[in-house]
């Protein structure tokens, strides 16, 4: 009997769940859960530190990798070129020359994986400024070009080292391949070309040949210059990275910062926020500035991969003058009293 009465009890489920299987057999399937798309998230900003505090004042910062190299006028009224190693070690001078013929000091340092250089005024009164680098793997300071009139505000790209000049009574565009050791022009058009920034083979500068202030490019694979915005209103400051060039731009009520893409060709507002904003900087898809929305000078930071604006430095005083390479991001701050460097690293969110 209990063996019946099992087989019995069997049957029954058998039946059963025949039946529930025959049901959904001929029942549509459940609607799945779509996945969510995930938003890509802007980068998080890390802890604020402090790169350089000393004493007097520190300007005009530039980074490269772990490199940060600046303006500093500790123990002298000339501003000299320091720098130092964000992954160890103290800071070093890389140039504090002074001479019967210093007036200015040295300025606008700009630094590539092995090398610095910087706008010189070592004989401001004989050749007004000139063009000096530092070869950071040999330890040798080298003159880069001091032609008798001025050279001023350089960039540099790997090998190639970019400048304005103003030379035959004209403002240009010059260049010098450390490799080579040869110099090169750029741009001689009659008009005023000034400013430049490089990035492989990629050059972009100011440009006044039609009255007011353009952005301008020159490919030096193929020696072929073109134009990059020529709007009535005023550009400044234009930087390249890939085939991103960013730019200040005036033609809006206030300084905003703008963009283009080389591969497109289209032109794109970047940030157009009310009150100021200065003299971008790129690296990857971020670009960043110093802004003046709330009245002072504060660092912000644009993200081209999610369109995505953030806050990089925001409070009392001024922060200003900044720079980005890679994930790194440093600015001029005076919060303090004194000009000091300070930095900040950004982690992509997830």
């Amino acid at each position: 009997m209990k063996r019946q009465a099992v087989n019995g009890l069997v049957l029954a489920v058998l039946a059963v769940a025949m039946a529930v299987a025959a049901a959904c057999c001929g029942s549509p399937s459940p609607a799945r859960t779509p996945t969510p798309t995930l938003t890509a998230l802007p980068p998080v900003v890390g802890e604020v530190f402090a790169i350089c505090t000393a004493e007097a004042d520190q300007e005009h910062p530039a980074v490269w990798g772990d490199l940060v190299v600046w303006e500093d006028t500790r123990g002298s009224d000339m501003p000299h070129i320091y720098g130092c190693y964000l992954s160890g070690g103290e800071e070093f001078p890389l140039c504090t020359f002074e001479g019967a013929e210093s007036e200015y000091g040295q300025i606008f340092p700009a630094p590539s994986d092995d090398f610095v250089v910087w706008t010189d005024g070592r004989d401001y009164w004989i050749h007004d400024w000139e063009i000096y680098g530092y070869d950071l793997v040999a330890g040798a300071e080298v003159a880069l070009c001091t032609n008798p009139t001025w050279q001023y505000a350089a960039a540099i790209w790997d090998d190639t080292v970019v400048w304005g000049e103003y030379r035959a009574g004209n403002h240009d565009i010059y260049g010098y391949d450390l490799a080579a050791a040869s110099e090169f022009v750029i741009c001689d058009d009659p008009g005023t070309q000034f400013g430049p920034d490089v990035c492989g083979d990629i050059v972009v500068w100011n440009d006044e040949r039609h009255g007011n202030k353009d952005v301008y490019g020159y490919d030096l694979a193929t020696g072929t210059e073109f134009p990059i915005c020529t709007d009535p209103a005023a550009q400044f400051y234009p930087m390249v990275w890939g085939d991103v060039v960013v730019w200040q731009d005036e033609r809006g009520a206030d300084k905003d910062i703008y963009g283009y893409d080389l591969a497109t060709g289209t032109e794109f507002p970047i940030c157009t926020e009310p009150g100021g904003q200065y003299e971008p900087s790129i690296s990857g898809d971020i670009v960043v500035w110093w802004d003046s929305r709330h009245g002072g000078f504060d660092v912000y930071g644009y993200d081209l991969s999610t369109g995505t604006e953030f806050p990089l430095r925001t409070g009392p005083g001024s922060q200003w003058k900044a720079d980005i390479h890679g994930d790194v991001v440093v600015w001029q701050d005076e919060h303090g009293g004194e000009s000091d460097i300070y930095g900040v690293r950004l982690v992509r969110g997830e």
